[in-house]
């Protein structure tokens, strides 16, 4: 029977949270005295309501010790159950093929609403799921249908269009009150024939059974082993980058590397390298880690929690308006006002010159570590704690190049050098000519001879300096020649080129202007930044969302062109943060780059911010991100081609 509406449980029925389960009530019970309750117990209550399971695991029956436990396990909830919930390998796949098939999916749970969205929200949209029933939007808990009868009303849907999926007897009796269709999976602590005791359409082992006909069953393919071709593709991509990268001194990309790790990621994510034994000690033993791991990633897709309203009265110390929150609602001053100390200073300082707030202090930590998420937030309307993208571009610019004269002063030195150098053998110059000259008046036999000594001494001295000199400057003067030679070409001896300044010369203003806009231009370094950035926003939007794309799979998340620019900004802002951190170590050798990191670096940090911004996986990230460069590089290749074909026929004109 074809179903319109997928209604899911989601303790182990979508998502292991049982760990995190059972460590917040092991911590309640054996604070309250409650030790020898074992975890099996524990988990066998999973489903029903807190105070039904507490009630079970202590005998307690009186309410007001019952809320006490439960507002002890809200508060273990809130720090040990999101870290330590999975879904299991096969949800995400089910549910985005149900979406695509048309169907509406929903979550009916007892779990609170909230704690389900921390957990969804960090692999799925926030509007990807129709409904989510939370324990806080009922009055009466599973079995009772109360909330699966409110889903079935707000989506509007008969019942028998409807299909409710579980892992327990409490949801097969929910579905049978309710009067609608049950699937049960045995991903829990309850059998098979347990299930089967209700009326139910199917009893599966993996919800990947649900996308298969009635009577067929689907074999999973997320644990297939590895196979022999991949090992070999993988084998010879390691070899072509050893070849490829090794020895260092002969100027490596590193491409074959990258391809090799990108493959290697999606062998390991679809095939069993392991044995299941081998797998699952391995977990156990990296629990902890796993569970850090899951932690940094829900913070990276929430970012910063604004902080909770003080219910407390408070009187603003601005205008003296008595107000409960955060912030005066006449003036607008903070309740929080502290008194200045040593430790300000630096913030005050900040502020002072740049006119930067904790905003920008704010963008910067997560340009380091959620730079994808930061940008999708502020483009959804999430601006309160991220300052403006080409604000933190112009800054970030500016500490660089102030980075740049501190750390490596020896730039100036260098230059400072060859001009000394260039003054010693001029001065060389003039004294054996002076030498000479004074040779062609003099009769004395002794004087000249001890002239020419001098003068052999000042030309070895000047051959010296003047091969030093020569090699301090000869890539310059070849670059500088290059340069001339090229500006020369587009613009500096064309007919055209020489008509306009001459048009432009004969008005002072115009003339003034333009004077103005070479120096501005010449060596800026954020101008150049900020010309690229259309280039790579029109790149972007041609290689994540061309409409042959968008036509064969839905967006996930959808962007205009100006908003892709100001995504640009943010990523060379990053770019920028990155080249100051590495200024002091000595991993920044391209102060003269537009972008100092080499290519390679900037093609891992478009790749991981593509991944985060359009919520993708890492391979398709990589091959878009590949695909925007190559059309970038076409728009760059394109632009100069129709300047010069301009040029050439506004010359011919003429």
């Amino acid at each position: 029977m074809s179903y319109q509406v997928y209604l899911f449980d989601f303790d182990y029925t979508l998502a292991d949270s049982s760990r995190g389960i059972v460590m917040c009530f092991r911590h309640v019970l054996e604070r309250n005295g409650y030790a020898d309750v074992t975890d099996e117990a524990i988990r066998r209550t999973i489903g029903k309501t807190l105070e039904e399971s507490f009630s079970i695991l202590t005998g307690v029956t009186d309410p007001e010790r019952l809320a006490a436990f439960k507002a002890e396990y809200r508060r273990e909830a809130d720090v040990h159950m999101t870290p330590n919930t999975r879904l299991f390998p096969e949800t995400l796949r089910v549910l985005r093929t149900l979406k695509e098939r048309g169907a509406r999916v929903g979550i009916i749970s007892t779990k609170y609403r909230f704690r389900i969205h921390d957990t969804m929200d960090q692999h799925l949209p926030a509007d990807f799921l129709d409904i989510v029933v939370g324990g806080e939007d009922v009055s009466r808990a599973k079995p009772d249908p109360e909330g699966l009868l409110y889903a079935i009303r707000q989506l509007g849907v008969k019942k028998k269009r409807v299909l409710y999926i579980g892992d327990s007897t409490v949801d097969a009796e929910t579905a049978q009150a309710a009067g609608v269709d049950f699937a049960g999976v045995t991903h829990g602590v309850t059998t098979a024939d347990e299930l089967a005791a209700y009326p139910h359409q199917r009893i599966m082992s993996s919800l990947d059974e649900l996308l298969e006909p009635e009577g067929k069953t689907q074999r999973p393919t997320t644990h297939r082993r590895i196979a022999v071709h991949q090992v070999l593709i993988l084998a010879l991509l390691l070899w072509i980058a050893c070849e490829e990268s090794f020895p260092l001194d002969d100027d490596p990309t590193y491409l074959f590397f990258l391809f090799f790790l990108a493959y290697l990621v999606k062998v390991l994510r679809t095939r069993r390298v392991l044995p299941p034994a081998a797998r699952q000690w391995l977990c156990e033993q990296c629990h902890p880690l796993i569970v850090r791991a899951r932690a940094l990633h829900i913070r990276q897709i929430r970012g910063k929690v604004p902080a909770p309203l003080s219910t407390q009265p408070c009187t603003c110390r601005n205008c003296g308006h008595t107000f409960t929150g955060n912030f005066c609602p006449r003036c607008g001053q903070t309740r929080s006002v502290y008194r200045f100390r040593l430790k300000h200073a630096a913030g005050n300082i900040l502020r002072s010159l740049f006119r930067v707030d904790g905003k920008f202090g704010r963008t910067l930590i997560a340009l380091l570590y959620r730079p994808g998420h930061l940008m999708r937030d502020f483009m959804q309307g999430r601006r309160a704690n991220h300052s403006m993208p080409l604000q933190t571009l112009f800054l970030l610019v500016a500490f660089y190049l102030l980075a740049v004269q501190l750390v490596i002063p020896q730039i100036e030195t260098e230059k400072t050098t060859v001009e000394s150098d260039s003054v010693q053998v001029a001065k060389l110059r003039e004294s054996i000519a002076e030498l000479q000259e004074e040779n062609n008046y003099k009769d004395d036999s002794l004087s000249k001879a001890a002239n020419d000594l001098a003068i052999i001494l000042l030309q070895k001295e000047l051959a010296q300096k003047t091969a030093t000199a020569d090699s301090l400057s000869a890539a310059d003067q070849s670059d500088m020649e290059e340069l001339s030679q090229t500006a020369r070409v587009l613009a500096g001896e064309s007919k055209l080129s020489h008509y306009l300044e001459n048009g432009i010369r004969s008005v002072p203003f115009l003339n003034r202007v333009w004077e103005l806009l070479k120096r501005w231009g010449h060596g800026n370094r954020t101008l150049h930044v900020v010309a690229t950035l259309p280039l790579l926003a029109i790149a972007t939007l041609w290689a994540f969302q061309s409409r042959r794309r968008l036509r064969r799979c839905p967006p996930k998340v959808r962007f205009n062109l100006m908003e892709h620019f100001f995504i640009q900004a943010y990523i060379a802002g990053q770019i920028m943060l990155i080249s100051i951190l590495l200024l002091p170590i000595g991993l920044t050798a391209y102060a003269d780059d537009l972008f100092a990191l080499p290519w390679w670096v900037l093609f891992l940090l478009f790749w991981w911010d593509f991944r985060q911004l359009y919520l993708c996986s890492w391979w398709e990230s990589f091959w878009r991100t590949l695909l925007m460069f190559v059309y970038a590089l076409l728009l760059l290749v394109g632009i100069v081609m129709f300047v010069l074909l301009l040029i050439a026929a506004a010359e011919s004109l003429l």
